[in-house]
């Protein structure tokens, strides 16, 4: 009898997918950030399982993100890469092409590291993350940080070479001059065309240099055409084109400036956004599309940033703009396929706010949110219940005024009360739902609407019968994939 055997398939000759697997088990294939600069020499940075909780948003200055957390992985184990020329090279282009890698440019120490760490994969590296600073994280000045900017240029020179599958790159640094900004910008003429791309240069909004970095995120992902004098001939597609692509552009994006918390794509809120203060205790959220590589935040509000994949909510003013026909079809979809949000609960602000809206618009809108914030209760003072009866009277202003200038019959109406927050006053949620019950009681004349759905965090038995109030005993149920804006954990 014979008794050979088959000989097994090694590990580089398995399927890719199999492959990948393997890595990932070692510790090689990996979703954190991987900074070049750093891993030679480091060792787990957190007690904590930070990794397990990137998926949490986190306030970085401004910003609410899940961008830039902690990593806690042990040390790259990329001795396996050296067990044989075979692996270096089947295996180490998957370790180059799957992860996401970063690294501080500052000096030519920095540029050393990075080289002789890539140098042997450069055509493999498809992420890149690179933060651009001065040795004291001062601003780039055209006279003063000359050899950062020839580092810069050297680094363009050689991804234009070497790295050419690069596609997916991010670059964070701090500029306010024009001239460096052009000069950072121009250095990237000869970068291989990208599919994803982002730029951070400001945490304050620079005019001047925000159409810079734009022109040329765009151009470097193939998105700028190379004569800007011919025009894309959007009217020339057929209708049924032209509003899916003005659907893509006006909606289903966030909102920057709600909390992260139930936050809904399409839910745009109603509030004076320039007079807006923003702060770490009041920070903007992230949409979380802005950088596959999730280093930073590069949402363009309040900041002068630019993505390629952002899909943080914008004015549709510019759209607007382009013409009367292009003006009645942006109009349209925007107010008909958005949900717009009030977010605090005083009447008589909403109304300040509509009086600068046609009613033309309003008569479009088939969604509207009265977001009532959680609160801290007090116990009731003597001026509480004319307060009350006050507060009544300017709600019944405000329903005069939507019986007036919305179309009811295709008008969807949705209340979300998150509550009272603890109080020392041990009666404040029942006085709280007393008030919110006469309240939605008034409700009634608003009957005719095609949707009323209510959500009351402390009172939630009363949630049918409000709803039954407004729309009669035959109140269909929520559909089962119903959610209430700024409500978590699926109520």
């Amino acid at each position: 009898m014979s008794g050979s055997k088959k000989g097994g398939k090694s590990l580089c000759q398995l399927p890719e997918n199999a492959k990948l697997r393997i890595l990932e088990y070692l510790g090689l294939v990996r979703p954190c950030l991987i900074d070049i600069t750093g891993e030679a020499h480091r060792v787990k940075q957190a007690a904590d399982h930070t990794c397990d909780t990137r998926n949490l948003f986190h306030t970085r200055g401004n910003w609410s993100t899940r961008a830039g957390q902690v990593c806690d992985h042990p040390r790259l184990p990329t001795e396996v890469l050296m067990v044989s020329r075979k692996f270096r090279e089947d295996l180490g282009a998957l370790f180059w092409s799957h992860n996401r890698f970063s690294f501080i440019l500052t000096n030519l120490n920095d540029w050393d590291c990075f080289f002789n760490a890539v140098d042997w994969a450069a055509e493999d590296v498809r992420y890149l993350y690179i933060e651009m600073r001065t040795w004291d994280n001062r601003f780039i000045k055209p006279g003063g940080q000359r050899n950062l900017l020839r580092l810069w240029s050297r680094f363009c020179r050689y991804a234009a070479l070497e790295m050419v599958n690069l596609r997916y790159f991010s670059l964070k640094c701090r500029v306010k001059d024009m001239a460096v900004a052009v000069k950072i910008m121009s250095a990237m003429d000869p970068f291989p065309v990208l599919s994803e791309c982002a730029f951070h240069f400001s945490h304050t909004p620079e005019e001047a240099i925000r159409p810079v970095v734009k022109s040329n995120a765009l151009r470097l992902t193939g998105n700028l055409s190379e004569d800007c004098t011919i025009p894309f001939p959007y009217f020339d597609l057929p209708k049924e084109v032209q509003l899916i692509i003005l659907e893509f552009l006006l909606g289903n994006q966030l909102d920057p400036y709600l909390p992260p918390e139930g936050r809904l794509p399409g839910v745009i809120s109603f509030m004076d956004r320039k007079s807006l203060r923003i702060n770490e205790s009041r920070p903007l959220t992230c949409c979380g599309t802005c950088s596959s590589l999730k280093a930073a935040c590069f949402c363009r509000a309040r900041q002068t940033a630019y993505s390629t994949t952002c899909s943080c909510f914008s004015s549709p003013v510019s759209y607007f703009l382009v013409c009367r026909a292009f003006y009645e079809d942006a109009r349209r979809i925007f107010f008909t396929i958005n949900r717009f949000a009030f977010v605090e609960e005083d009447p008589d602000f909403m109304m300040g706010f509509m009086n600068s809206i046609p009613t033309s618009s309003f008569m479009l809108i088939c969604h509207l949110v009265f977001k009532f914030p959680a609160m801290h209760r007090h116990p009731a003072k003597p001026s509480h219940k004319p307060h009350e009866d006050s507060a009544m009277v300017s709600w019944s202003v405000l329903r005069r005024f939507i019986r007036e200038h919305f179309e009811l019959s295709r008008l969807s109406l949705t209340i979300v009360d998150l509550g009272t927050k603890e109080s020392s006053w041990q009666n404040a949620a029942t006085h709280r739902n007393k008030y919110v019950r006469k309240l939605l009681e008034a409700f009634q004349d608003l009957r005719g609407l095609r949707e009323f759905r209510v959500f009351l965090e402390d009172d939630q038995s009363y949630e049918l019968t409000a709803e039954q109030l407004v729309m009669g005993r035959a109140v269909a149920s929520r559909p089962l994939d119903f959610q209430f804006p700024f409500v978590e954990n699926g109520h």
